[in-house]
């Protein structure tokens, strides 16, 4: 056993040909610096003058390192500097310095000596060459901020500062190793295994239960209490419930975690209740192995612990961080280094991008990708999907996409095939979408199970394991024919996108299962990336002028260079997992991975499609209201999509009432594409988010911290979402500044909460004083050429500026610079606005000029004007 802990420093280097202090020998290259302690290698690396690679080894250890999958970013030739004392090292950048303690501690200041993050040796470690929970550790002292990101999780909790939480894909969960702080930092932990953030350091035992309730007590019980203490036990032990007290010896936030290793199974409620008050509730059909919780608790209190975790034959355990606990752990199951990267941002905007520039910026989807996607499991075959196609057009319903999910494959196969009985001339059929001005996307798995289909494609031998349908995308050969294979049944017959299901993947392969770059567990949570590797590249070659879009149900670091957008997986049609989606997807865009989206309405609906909670989606009055609360969600989630299990999610099919609304967001979705288009360019060529947290503007406002169902969609727009059945107005904290309701324009000043209306067909809306917002007429799709003027919405209180964006819609010619820029400036004080180009290489304004009407909210007056590409000045 070789366990090395960071805190024990023995020998002591001298420097050889060097003039150092410090008392480690060190080493000094181009842009690194390497420290020596012990056997212990700390190698500091300035990639930028932003980004810090530290990389932590044993000395002699020759372990062949994993392909990098992640980092896109060359080491940059930045100026840097390094002073030296007896007990410490400076690295010093035009924007940071970092200080490395004669312990081996790092620690991290801004220039002006402000304390950005700093490691300490406590739990931290390399523990190598024995089976061991982990195999190395890195923690840091949690300070006074909040921190975001990791990627999705249904725990419900916003901010992760002291949060226990297994990094680990599941349907439903997705792991992205990124972390942001309000403090102006993040990191990247670049370890690919099962990691453990925060790892719990107590355990609360329940006693033993002794004996077994025989069958034959079960009946003509009566009212008899024994005979009712043993009903009590057998519904226990059927539903593995176990009680106890807990006395908390300090006072504070308490964070729970809950492990329930077992093969994946379906259904088993996992709850844990404090006092009669819930803090873990995991109740959907699919169920992974860890949940995460918390609650305050007062010191010398007795509490009661109440833990149901379905299964007779699965004990689980439940443990706890204490309230000042104040420590930030990674801790891997495998690897044989401490590998991180220190990013650092005046805000977590920054931050995200110079992430970005780490690990890759996300590509411009397609404008229709924006627009409305028609989903539902399943159409079964070609007639019924194009039936509906016509019938969304036949009622001007405005859509741009509409999805195949699984099952039109030959029955007893799974794989890109289709089933010609079912589906007797795909080709046609997308051909006659395309003239309905729809786009087909069709869901596809990287699971297999089709021997003649592999062994046409040479795959048969590339399984991760004999039982395992999952192929081994690890190996470059298969990344390329797989999507070979793909591209025969799909794009080369007109399909325009992929629904990439199951990318966890499903059905994990044993972890010792060797892939192409070692055994599976090193690589456990790459998966993904992988595949929307092998699907982005295949496409973008074989189809250079046309913008990929895949759909993936499960993502990782980097992932968004991939043209991906990633959904929450089969989550159940309630309102509490309604609620938790909201902090999911806004951790999900704050782990860098900025487009994002959900089942509008939950997957599992109602008691036909495995969910007991409602008799009959189309008319129960509770799942008809909770789809429009959804509905009004995904109109500012940067993608927008229905869906669900066993269901025709068609807005017609739920009444009058949930079509009327449906509508109008529908409506509301398209006349904002300038804008959300606009915003999308942000994303791509700013590394900006879609849709946010507050804290991502208001980083410094403490009231925003925990907020969980208020968020930005683009920079200006405020949505706050209703997350309660008959819930008719809302408390809504505003930020500092002044804001316009979105619905009245009426203007309230910030700082303060105030309750805002919200009727069964509108969700409390807030546009921030100082923001101009582009929209457009009512359209049918998102390219549909009009006549109509563009509308500006001028937000007064401050000064405005917007960048209105505008190219071909679908090529990736906006790379090479065929774009045209509109920039718009408001001055509060001139009440004036000025519009020039700033790009004209696609639109030549001069020969297409641009109708334009401006709006100052709150005034009567409304401006035409039109735009001839010099510049225009309008007096309001």
């Amino acid at each position: 056993m070789k366990t090395i802990i960071i805190s024990i420093c023995v020998v002591i280097f001298g420097l050889a040909g060097c003039q150092s202090k410090f008392i480690h020998k060190i080493e000094k290259g181009d842009n690194s610096v390497t420290i020596h302690i012990d056997s212990l290698n700390i190698h500091l690396e300035i990639v930028d003058e932003s980004i810090i690679h530290v990389k932590k080894t044993l000395a002699g250890d020759t372990t062949k390192a994993l392909p990098d999958y992640v980092t896109v970013l060359e080491v940059q030739n930045v100026a840097w500097r390094l002073k030296q004392s007896k007990d410490q090292i400076i690295v010093s950048t035009n924007t940071l310095n970092i200080l490395i303690n004669s312990d081996g501690a790092i620690e991290y200041q801004s220039l002006d000596g402000k304390q950005l993050l700093n490691e300490t040796n406590e739990l931290t470690y390399l523990n190598l060459g024995v089976e061991n929970v982990h195999q190395v550790s890195q923690a840091f002292i949690a300070g006074d901020e909040a921190l975001y990101g990791l990627g999705q999780y249904q725990s419900g909790i916003m901010n992760w500062k002291n949060v226990p939480i297994r990094l680990e894909q599941f349907n439903q969960e997705i792991t992205i190793p990124f972390l942001v702080s309000t403090n102006k930092y993040g990191i990247y932990w670049h370890n690919y295994s099962l990691t453990d953030f925060n790892p719990t350091q107590n355990v609360i035992k329940f006693p033993v239960v002794k004996g077994e309730v025989k069958k034959s007590d079960d009946n003509d019980l009566g009212t008899d209490v024994e005979n009712v203490i043993k009903s009590k036990a057998t519904v226990n032990k059927k539903k593995n419930i176990r009680e106890t007290t807990f006395v908390p010896q300090k006072t504070g936030r308490y964070t729970f975690f809950v492990e329930s290793n077992t093969a994946v199974r379906m259904r088993g409620e996992i709850r844990v209740t404090i006092d009669q008050d819930t803090i873990i509730d995991y109740s959907t059909i699919w169920v992974p192995t860890c949940y995460s919780g918390m609650k305050e608790l007062e010191a010398g209190k007795e509490y009661k612990v109440v833990f149901q975790n379905t299964g007779a034959r699965i004990d689980g355990k439940l443990s706890y961080n204490e309230p000042d606990y104040n420590k930030t752990v990674f801790s891997s199951e495998t690897g044989n280094a401490i590998d991180y990267y220190f990013v650092y941002g005046d805000n977590p905007a920054d931050v995200i991008t110079e992430y970005q520039k780490l690990t890759g910026k996300a590509p411009l989807f397609s404008k229709k990708s924006y627009g409305f996607w028609q989903c539902r499991e399943r159409y079964h075959n070609q007639e019924e999907l194009l039936e509906n196609a016509k019938e969304l057009r036949k009622r001007q319903i405005p859509v741009d996409n509409i999805v195949q999910d699984w099952f039109y494959w030959p029955e007893g196969t799974k794989g890109p095939e289709w089933d010609r009985v079912k589906y007797p001339n795909p080709e046609a059929m997308t051909n006659e979408l395309k003239d309905l001005n729809l786009n087909l996307m069709v869901s596809v798995w990287p699971m297999v199970n089709n021997d003649p289909l592999l062994e046409n494609y040479n795959l048969k031998q590339y399984k991760l394991g004999e039982k395992n349908h999952n192929l081994d995308f690890y190996d470059v050969g298969v990344r390329e024919r797989y999507y070979k294979m793909l591209s025969d049944s799909m794009f080369k017959i007109g399909v325009n996108s992929i629904w990439l299901d199951g990318t966890e993947p499903a059905g994990k392969p044993h972890k010792n299962v060797q892939t192409a770059v070692g055994p599976f567990k090193d690589v456990y949570n790459t998966y993904s990336l992988l595949v929307t590797k092998a699907m982005y590249e295949g496409r973008r070659n074989e189809f250079p002028n046309e913008r990929v879009f895949n759909l993936t149900r499960s993502a990782y670091a980097g992932q968004q260079r991939y043209g991906a957008a990633s959904w929450s997986g089969d989550v159940a049609a309630t309102w509490e997992q309604f609620a938790e989606q909201i902090p999911a997807g806004l951790n999900f865009t704050m782990a860098g991975v900025p487009y994002w989206t959900h089942d509008i309405g939950g997957f599992f609906r109602d008691s036909k499609s495995m969910n007991p909670t409602y008799d009959d989606q189309y008319t129960n009055p509770e799942f008809i209201e909770l789809m429009a609360r959804w509905f009004q969600f995904g109109t500012f989630s940067p993608i927008f999509r229905i869906h669900g299990y066993v269901s025709e999610t068609e807005i017609w099919r739920y009444g009058q009432e949930f079509e009327g609304m449906a509508r109008k967001f529908i409506d509301l979705r398209y006349q904002l594409m300038p804008y959300i288009y606009s915003e999308a360019w942000k994303v791509t060529r700013d590394s900006r988010l879609l849709m946010s947290p507050l804290v991502y503007q208001y980083p410094n406002d403490k009231n925003v911290w925990e907020i969980k169902d208020q968020f930005f969609f683009g920079e200006s727009m405020m949505i706050c979402s209703v997350t309660k059945y008959k819930q008719r107005s809302k408390e809504v904290y505003l930020p500092e500044g002044g804001w316009f309701n979105f619905w009245t324009n009426e203007k309230v000043s910030g700082s303060k909460t105030i309750i805002a209306d919200a009727p069964f067909d509108g969700t409390p809306i807030f546009v921030k004083a100082g923001s101009i917002i582009p929209t457009g007429p009512k359209i049918q799709y998102a390219t549909e050429e009009t006549d109509a003027p563009l509308l500006l919405k001028v937000y007064p209180g401050k000064d405005a500026e917007y960048v209105l964006y505008l190219d071909d819609n679908e090529t990736y010619a906006y790379e090479e610079g065929a774009y045209s820029e509109l920039v718009i400036t408001y001055s509060e004080s001139k009440k004036e606005i000025q519009i020039k180009s700033h790009a004209d290489a696609y639109i030549h304004f001069d020969e297409n000029p641009i109708d334009l009407i401006i709006e100052i909210v709150g005034a009567t007056n409304r401006e035409k004007v039109i735009f001839k590409g010099v510049d225009l000045k309008v007096k309001l």
